[in-house]
């Protein structure tokens, strides 16, 4: 039988989670092709993963690897894919069932190379270790739930609109046909995995469904304010990173609609990261943000001055230290409302 989607779980060290992870994945039955990628686990997620494989050997799998860190696992699971879409789930965090039953159908319906798109994009909400569904994120503003849109068809992104990885699945043969792979051992590389492959994207389709729960709040994750702050480095780089794979003028070839998203994605990351500095507010801060701005402008000196003048990112950037603290205290008050 065909498999339609591949759930990729990169999973360290993740037994206290994976088993109902997994288990909210299986009722999508054998079109549902589930990857539990073991990177280099020390905890007791091998055996969980290998049984959870026996008890389902219609549709769960598992790769045991020596630890490569998020990328590599998503690495994994576009190199060895057996669906024609690819959607990464953390073992933390929680697929609505009924939601991947549509989403099933959706693909089902769209499985063939006249009907497929490049890029699924679903709904998604934010969980916190207390409560599910404390913030919702819908994608109905931009695109239409009854057919399949193009950059030309869907409607404008409002600038506080962005992907998420939670809310993205991608056709695999797209990202093999380009060679994509993502770096191994470091933090923040779903930032890359969103932005870098949507030049490449032809057509979308949206499922209007709260599928994924990506669950904030916890003190042990990436994004949590202390890790973020020491990984600050990781972040940084990763970001400028994200920022050096497409130029100025490859940015502006694409359709309008892309070309506004993708300058208004690099702008908010840039306003995400200067937070941050701000928020070290040290010499080590200070360093990082003058290497950023030196490798975008190395890159391509139009790209860095277009961004510099961006209003997401202006105030973290040409303004005094009063308008900075300002947009730092409105973001720690918006990430303080959805549970960060």
């Amino acid at each position: 039988m065909k498999k339609l989607l591949t759930l990729v779980i990169p999973s360290y060290n993740a037994e206290a989670f994976l088993r109902t992870c997994v288990e909210r994945m299986t009722p999508a039955g054998p079109e549902a092709d589930i990857l539990i990628v073991d990177d280099g686990s020390t905890d007791g997620t091998p055996g969980i993963a290998d049984a959870l494989a026996a008890e389902h050997p219609e549709n769960v799998r598992v790769i045991h690897q020596e630890n490569g860190g998020h990328g590599e696992g998503l690495n994994q699971g576009i190199r060895t894919a057996q669906g024609i879409y690819l959607k990464s789930v953390d073992a933390d965090d929680r697929i609505d069932t009924p939601s991947l039953l549509a989403l099933m159908d959706l693909l089902r319906a769209h499985a063939t190379p006249e009907t497929w798109a490049d890029l699924v994009v679903n709904d998604y909400v934010y969980d916190h270790p207390e409560k599910e569904d404390v913030f919702e994120v819908r994608y109905n503003l931009v695109f239409h739930a009854d057919r399949v849109d193009t950059w030309d068809t869907c409607r404008p992104f409002p600038n506080w609109k962005q992907f998420m990885i939670h809310s993205m699945c991608y056709r695999v043969e797209m990202l093999r046909e380009h060679g994509y792979e993502l770096p191994k051992h470091t933090f923040y590389e779903d930032n890359l995995y969103i932005y870098q492959p949507l030049p490449w994207v032809r057509k979308v389709l949206y499922l209007p469904r709260f599928l994924y729960g990506y669950t904030v709040g916890q003190e042990n994750q990436s994004v949590s304010g202390k890790n973020l702050l020491r990984r600050m480095d990781q972040n940084t780089r990763m970001i400028t990173r994200m920022i050096c794979t497409w130029t100025w003028e490859e940015i502006q070839s694409q359709p309008k609609h892309l070309r506004d998203y993708m300058m208004s994605f690099l702008s908010g990351q840039i306003l995400a990261v200067s937070v941050l500095h701000e928020r070290a507010h040290n010499q080590e801060a200070e360093a990082l943000k003058r290497e950023m701005w030196d490798r975008i402008r190395a890159f391509d000196p139009e790209l860095c001055r277009r961004l510099r003048r961006h209003p997401n990112c202006a105030g973290m950037v040409s303004c005094g230290p009063v308008i900075r603290k300002l947009t730092y205290c409105i973001s720690r008050n918006a990430q303080k409302m959805i549970g960060f």
